[in-house]
């Protein structure tokens, strides 16, 4: 979710597990302060744009337009959103002020993470995903070696990373299958559009169920409508269903029997 400065560094980075140990701090009083939030490349995961746009009080319209760029999750066709950084010579993150982190509360899970990158693998022969971590040490960063030993699990707490791990976990399920598939099965431009839209803008989504055939087609609950129509996080687990019945044909949410009228039988 993190990626260096500046294609010239070379970062090697050394991998972790839940119990390894390490020792890091990111003090405003070190000369690197701020560095780490310039010329990067931070993409965005469901639950950040949930949680970035609550923050900002604006749509999910108004943040992914003003804020982000188009990416694409590696060795897939699937769109992401990118942190757009501002239009200055050292490239800074939006957000980045004389003080830090302006959305330090809401700031993105990769974020939270650093200097730690994470990550799952898919092994469609096992029943669980294998995690992995590993610890990114960029040669501008002096936060290396200082404070107190902690663990890559206590980390993950102390940085409040857990809720968005557990929040994102049936989407990045979604990514894993699809690159299991291989390069050679092609997902339709649309497809991938609604992809994007039920992934990222929220607000979209919903308009896009209360506002078009939608419920017409699919067997939703008068109970789980309520809940979608004001809460952005079951609407989200919504949509990762929506998504997975979709794209690979698993349940979740079923299609209504279609029954034609007799003036329509010839």
């Amino acid at each position: 979710m993190y990626g260096p400065k500046t294609k010239t560094e070379r970062i090697i980075p050394v991998k972790l597990s839940m119990n390894s140990e390490f020792s890091f701090s990111c003090d405003r009083e070190l000369a690197c302060f701020g560095k780490c939030c310039k010329e990067n490349h931070v993409i965005l995961t469901p639950y950040d744009v949930i949680q970035m746009k609550q923050f900002l009080g604006i749509t999910s319209d108004e943040f992914l337009f003003l804020y982000t760029t188009l990416g694409k999750i590696e060795a897939t066709d699937l769109p992401i959103p990118v942190i757009k950084p501002r239009e200055e010579a050292s490239a800074p993150c939006p957000f980045l002020t004389d003080n830090g982190c302006s959305i330090y509360e809401a700031r993105p899970v990769a974020c939270r993470y650093y200097p730690i990158g994470a990550g799952l693998f898919h092994n469609k022969d096992e029943a669980t995903n294998e995690r992995f971590f590993a610890m990114i040490n960029e040669p501008h960063c002096l936060g290396h070696g200082l404070s107190q030993t902690t663990t890559v699990e206590k980390w993950r707490q102390d940085q409040g990373v857990v809720p968005y791990d557990e929040k994102n976990a049936a989407w990045v399920e979604i990514v894993l299958k699809r690159k299991s598939l291989g390069p050679f099965i092609t997902i339709p431009d649309k497809t991938l559009q609604m992809f994007f839209m039920a992934s990222y803008n929220l607000d979209a989504f919903r308009r896009f169920v209360f506002g078009s055939k939608f419920l017409d087609v699919y067997v939703v609950s008068k109970e789980r409508q309520r809940e979608i129509e004001k809460d952005d996080s079951a609407l989200l687990d919504f949509a990762i269903d929506w998504l997975k019945a979709t794209l690979f044909g698993e349940g979740g949410i079923k299609i209504r029997e279609q029954k034609a009228s007799p003036d329509s039988i010839e």
